[in-house]
């Protein structure tokens, strides 16, 4: 739920104006005074103009309310079934309340607004708490050996069971909100991982161990060996076999030297078939890579080539991708992660200069592109030290 502070300023000024009044009224005709009568809730709003005038059943953790009523101004705890709220007596006077509902999940669900005042009495009043069911949002690597660790990345994680392909139920490490990591069941499968809890499902959007449209995986499918070598360890370990490894004690600028470079030539391989069918825009580069070192400058370029013994870098029309995740700092990993490169990001020409972020050109036709690329080349400040692990390199759906 979204929050406007014009509109939040807004409503605590009538609030407060609303408060001011009814003590002016009170003192003049001598009336009932603040708390004098029993403390009453009349309706629960939201404090989005749009839809405040709604009256409020229930509402999801984090949600800011509005509790209206009567005698509220000596409320010292509110509590959402058995989770208590933070109050800020700005935001308490004798008619309105405005409080965060906590965003802890309760143990006990009582479906119920407690009310503590300064006397010691409490009020009671209907009232549900909506807890999401568990989101997916990502993964640190699609590929994790059985016994190794996932971390999976999402939302209301709460008390959940994670289960693999063919129903695997995963031991759970750690727990957050958003972070949950498991063990790979001995004997998972590739397939979609299954999130559950007491509040819903949630099923991931990628696949685990995602074996659609793979290039590469240097266990089988190969790229000239003359470039980057296949190695297996030990270090980094790999996360499903061989993998590609670029290692240089200097790399530089423009530096084109064989282990620096992963070349795949289709008429060695797979034969004349496209590296991929379907809309540019809804294909996306994935690859897992280890970096055990800081990689801190020369850019990877990925391009695609056609049907020839032959890098292809030089022909006309290439269209290169440039990989920089060391752009905001030195970049290193903890461990396999998958890379994700749309190929709309398949956007620059040979010649366009290093800091244009636009490119200018694209990919227009994959039918007749068969061979794939990837080196480390282009402009430095100075030789560095460089080492990124490569595996299992595919084209998918996004």
């Amino acid at each position: 739920m979204f929050f406007n502070m014009k509109s939040f300023l807004k409503i605590t000024l009538l609030l407060v104006l609303s408060s001011v009044v009814t003590s002016i009224v009170s003192c003049k005709k001598d009336e009932v005074k603040p708390n004098d009568g029993k403390p009453v809730i009349y309706y629960i709003r939201s404090t989005n103009p749009e839809v405040s005038d709604s009256l409020l059943v229930g509402t999801f953790m984090g949600s800011l309310i509005a509790i209206v009523g009567e005698n509220l101004a000596d409320t010292k705890e509110i509590w959402f079934n058995d989770q208590s709220a933070t109050l800020n007596p700005s935001y308490i006077t004798n008619k309105t309340i405005l409080v965060n509902v906590p965003s802890t999940v309760p143990s006990t669900v009582t479906s119920k607004i407690r009310m503590v005042f300064g006397d010691g009495s409490e009020l009671l009043h209907d009232f549900s708490i909506n807890i999401p069911a568990p989101v997916i949002s990502g993964i640190k690597s699609e590929y994790v050996p059985d016994g190794n660790i996932v971390v999976l990345y999402g939302d209301f994680f709460f008390e959940p069971k994670v289960t693999f392909p063919e129903d695997l139920e995963a031991e759970i490490v750690s727990l957050t909100k958003t972070e949950l990591q498991v063990k790979v069941p001995v004997g998972a499968t590739t397939g979609n991982i299954t999130v559950r809890t007491n509040f819903g499902t949630a099923r991931s959007s990628f696949i685990f161990r995602d074996n659609r449209n793979v290039l590469l995986d240097y266990d089988g499918k190969n790229h000239e060996t003359w470039t980057a070598p296949i190695v297996n360890g030990p270090l980094p370990a790999p996360c499903a076999g061989n993998y590609a490894f670029f290692k240089h004690a200097a790399d530089g600028a423009w530096m084109w030297t064989n282990e620096l470079t992963m070349q795949y030539w289709a008429p060695r391989g797979r034969g004349n078939v496209p590296v991929a069918t379907g809309n540019v825009s809804d294909l996306v580069l994935k690859f897992e890579t280890n970096v055990p070192i800081e990689w801190r400058d020369v850019r990877m370029e990925i391009f695609f080539a056609g049907f020839a013994e032959d890098h292809g870098r030089d022909a006309p029309g290439t269209v290169f991708a440039r990989w920089k995740p060391w752009k905001a700092g030195p970049y290193k990993t903890d461990g396999w992660v998958t890379i994700t490169i749309p190929l709309t990001e398949f956007k620059y020409g040979k010649d366009d200069a290093d800091d244009n972020e636009n490119g200018t050109t694209s990919i227009s036709n994959l039918n007749s592109l068969t061979n794939i690329t990837m080196m480390l080349f282009g402009p430095a400040a100075g030789p560095n030290p460089v080492q990124i692990a490569v595996d299992n390199v595919r084209i998918v759906q996004k």
